[in-house]
């Protein structure tokens, strides 16, 4: 949890201003699920990452709206061409309906690789709150095999293409 509260001074920075859309005052935040079923008492890093930043004054609240039902691999861990698609994803995550629907809505990752999880998150949100403004944030993303990396802090936004095929693009 240290690691993720360090990460809080850059979100407040100047620099982040650009992802004050994703963690408002108004913004509800969902974990996106892990590739697995959750255990009793197993780790959820996107849970934590949202109530450490919800403990620093980031998002309204917490909501557990998404469960994964089925494993699948682990996208970090497979070659390019294995891993899962968006159908495989929709497939193995459902989505409970709010009670009270929130306006805005931030789906939270640990790790952004293809975007496919949290792509297949927000159609899943998209299908039980049409009305929400829904987002996705994650706290590091992937850039591909790089020889060196130059900045460890770059907030960036873009958008998560979809594609028939299952695949998606990450923009920029």
């Amino acid at each position: 949890m240290d690691i993720i509260a360090s990460a809080v001074p850059h979100l407040r920075d100047a620099k982040a201003d650009n992802l004050k859309p994703f963690l408002g005052p108004d913004v509800t935040l969902v974990p996106a699920p892990r590739s697995a079923p959750l255990p009793d008492g197993a780790l959820w890093p996107a849970k934590v990452i949202c109530d450490v930043l919800h403990e620093h004054g980031f998002g309204q609240d917490v909501q557990t709206y998404l469960t994964r039902t089925k494993a699948v691999p682990r996208s970090s861990n497979s070659p390019a061409a294995d891993r899962p698609l968006v159908p495989v994803h929709l497939d193995s995550i459902e989505a409970e309906r709010p009670f009270f629907v929130p306006d805005k809505v931030t789906i939270v990752d640990d790790v952004l690789t293809m975007g496919r999880t949290s792509f297949a998150c927000a159609e899943l949100l998209r299908a039980v709150c049409p009305d929400a403004e829904i987002r996705i944030f994650a706290m590091i993303r992937t850039q591909g095999l790089q020889d060196d990396i130059e900045k460890i802090v770059d907030p960036a936004t873009g958008i998560i293409v979809g594609y028939p095929s299952g695949k998606t693009h990450r923009d920029p």
